[in-house]
């Protein structure tokens, strides 16, 4: 029987104040997992996270990162926390559906994907699979074969998408913390509107074998936790790419957060401009306004043709995606939604030059944002230009105009909360850095964070 003895703030506590508490020896993974096994029990069934809960396999691994540390033997900082897994990321024994109509045949890989398996190495309890838009193509997770996920702040909002099971499990706390994938924003998007924090690293520095393509120019795997701090720390144990997996031990991030007032700041000028609504746009301005640094360099994001520059993204999707499913939409058509397969059906009709436009679209826009990063540390820019939206309104076509362009770029951002809009939602501060500087942006996001949490006042005035 699971525990429920325990509050439910504990769930909400970030990953380090838990595993403070672990190695104080208030608090054992074994009653964490049961406890937050427990919440899942009692709240999925409206949130709608989870496609898969292994039970079994939480329990055992958490009573065996339990054993370790009574005997002083630890694997990591966060041996014994939990953790969930988007579904298009392979882990062994547990069902990847991609999101897709499956019933009682859905592949069940025999390993762990690299990435998975540098979580188990490092003690992590994995509990199950999340919720994700369709074959991760779209930014609602309003999925069409599982059920809609709901935003655990509001019922009846999406959570963003594509992992938007990974943001929404976080910020209920049925996970400490998740991992999600981002092609074009579908670590940050959820990010924003869930109010948590989101890591998509740079190109190349994360390995991907195991994970479901969806666009290999822009995929990135991507962790989403309650707090940067967190996000700092699970960091070392994901980093690793095809070249370095067997090689790169698993060690600590010990990088110190950095005085803000050193940091040379590029600013996204009049954000309002690209589409942003006018509370986003106001406490933005208030905030950068506000903010410590050394510099704070304007740049002109007016300039680009958003709109042209998302289809490209979004036709590079639908064509890899058709080589991707080519065998399931030729065997098994009905796994896929009508409007799946005229998206797929619409990438499959473009010509070739349709697809060296497209790629000379996205390496221009690529190009471009990492000009913007010349003689500054970051880029600052609202994370989305809306907050989460009910799920019967239309999809704001510009969800993923200030994220997509990083993908393009091969660069590395993080979302972090940055305010609540007068309607009670969150919306996210997008971090921009260079591709190989994850450890430096995040120990800055700790320092953000704390921030803004100090001058609450000071920015929204």
């Amino acid at each position: 029987m699971l525990h429920k003895s325990l509050p439910s703030a504990l769930l909400q506590e970030d990953a380090n104040a838990l595993a403070a508490r672990l190695r104080r020896g208030e608090l054992t993974s074994e009653k964490l997992t049961a406890t937050t096994l427990a919440a899942i029990e009692d709240t999925n069934s409206t949130i709608n996270a989870y496609t898969f809960v292994d039970v079994a396999g939480a329990l055992a691994a958490a009573r065996a990162s339990d054993r370790r540390r009574r005997e002083g033997r630890p694997l990591s900082k966060l041996d014994g926390l939990t953790i969930a897994v988007k579904d298009n990321i392979d882990v062994a024994a547990m069902p990847t559906s991609n999101g897709l109509g499956y019933h009682d045949d859905i592949p069940t890989p025999d390993a762990d994907a690299p990435v998975v398996a540098r979580l188990r190495s490092a003690g992590l309890v994995i509990l199950g699979k999340l919720n994700m838009h369709e074959i991760a193509l779209g930014a609602t997770n309003d999925n069409p074969h599982w059920g809609r996920c709901e935003n655990p702040l509001r019922v009846g909002y999406t959570p963003g998408g594509s992992s938007g099971g990974s943001a929404a499990a976080v910020a209920a706390g049925l996970c400490a913390l998740a991992l999600g994938t981002d092609t074009m924003g579908s670590v940050r998007i959820p990010a924003s509107y869930c109010g948590v924090s989101g890591l998509k690293p740079g190109r190349n520095q994360v390995n991907a074998a195991g994970v479901t393509r969806l666009c290999r120019q822009l995929d990135t795997v991507g962790p989403l936790a309650r707090s940067s701090r967190d996000l700092r720390d699970l960091w070392p144990m994901l980093r690793g790419n095809e070249v370095t997996e067997t090689t790169e031990p698993l060690t600590e991030c010990n990088m110190p957060a950095p005085s803000l007032a050193s940091i040379r700041w590029g600013l996204i000028d009049r954000c309002d401009e690209v589409g942003a609504d006018q509370e986003i746009a106001f406490f933005f301005r208030n905030f950068t306004e506000s903010l410590p640094g050394a510099i704070k360099a304007r740049r002109d994001f007016s300039i680009v043709d958003f709109s042209t520059v998302r289809r490209a993204g979004l036709l590079l999707c639908e064509a890899e995606a058709n080589v991707t499913f080519v065998s399931e939409l030729r065997a098994q058509p009905d796994l896929f939604s009508p409007e799946l397969r005229r998206l797929l059906q619409w990438g499959a009709e473009r010509t070739a030059p349709d697809l060296v436009r497209a790629m000379d679209i996205v390496e221009q826009a690529g190009s471009w944002l990492k000009l913007q990063l010349e003689d500054v540390d970051f880029l600052l820019t609202p994370t989305t230009l809306q907050t989460a939206f009910p799920f019967a309104d239309k999809v704001p076509v510009n969800q993923a105009n200030l994220t997509s362009c990083v993908n393009m770029a091969g660069l590395a951002a993080a979302s972090i909360p940055l305010g609540v809009a007068d309607d009670g939602l969150p919306f996210g501060l997008q971090i921009i850095a260079r591709a190989g500087d994850e450890e430096r942006l995040l120990s800055t996001c700790v320092a953000l964070e704390e921030w803004i949490h100090s001058n609450v006042a000071l920015v929204t005035v």
